[in-house]
């Protein structure tokens, strides 16, 4: 039963990127930066993973025009997220997911030293009986906001989505080398602040999703990933 499950969640995944606008970075490998996986906006498929939770919207939880930090506690050590205070709806989205335990067990299923680091998606987690699609996502979009700050080394962003001025809900990048390109085309919600070496440390990774399906380059295990344990916002 689960074989056909996948099966058919990939056959829609691939019908859907036909008819759909991929989401990623907006540009074109210019500047010798790669691109990480593209990200679909998912608002009409089927929910084929009944345990991962999904809402509305993310209900008011913590002002996010205030100064904020939050620890992500992984498998390999601790990084700490300063906050910025001119994305409250991304801090808030963030915070609500994080205190709804939504990130514990999900891995970072991309990684690029080159580039980014990237996770949040709550299909690719090692214990998942699904698929990693490498677009699932919390239910809902939010806002894109113009944050002062842009997309430095360690930056942390909410990717966009096809959905015109809108980003993830819960899918982040942090930033190993800085694109100014991205500049206003995502939210930037945060800066690493501590535990860089934890992302310098962790190997290259590139899950295989339905989306990069097949290339030489990508694997089927997590046995190298980061694993999020915990994500607490003070």
């Amino acid at each position: 039963m689960l074989f056909n499950v996948k099966a058919f969640y990939v056959f829609f995944i691939i019908t859907m990127i036909a008819s759909m606008a991929a989401v990623g970075l907006g540009v074109g490998s210019a500047g010798g930066k790669p691109e990480p996986p593209p990200l679909i906006d998912e608002t009409v498929a089927p929910s084929v993973t009944p345990a991962v939770m999904q809402f509305d919207r993310p209900a008011p939880v913590i002002d996010g025009t205030k100064p904020h930090s939050a620890l992500i506690k992984t498998n390999k050590g601790d990084i700490k997220i300063q906050m910025v205070t001119d994305a409250p709806e991304a801090v808030n989205g963030f915070t609500f997911l994080a205190r709804k335990n939504f990130y514990d067990g999900l891995a970072i299923y991309y990684l690029d030293h080159s580039y980014v680091a990237q996770g949040g998606d709550p299909n690719c987690a090692p214990d998942s009986e699904q698929i990693c699609t490498g677009f699932g996502d919390p239910g809902y979009s939010i806002q894109i906001e113009q944050t002062a700050a842009g997309h430095e080394q360690w930056s942390v962003a909410f990717p966009a989505v096809s959905q015109a001025g809108r980003v993830h809900g819960s899918q982040f990048r942090v930033y190993f080398e800085a694109d100014e390109r991205l500049d206003g085309k995502e939210t930037v919600f945060g800066k690493v602040v501590e535990g860089q070496s934890v992302l310098e440390n962790a190997a290259d990774l590139q899950i295989c999703t339905a989306l990069n399906q097949p290339t030489d380059t990508c694997v089927d295990n997590y046995d190298t990933a980061l694993i999020i344990e915990d994500v607490t916002v003070d």
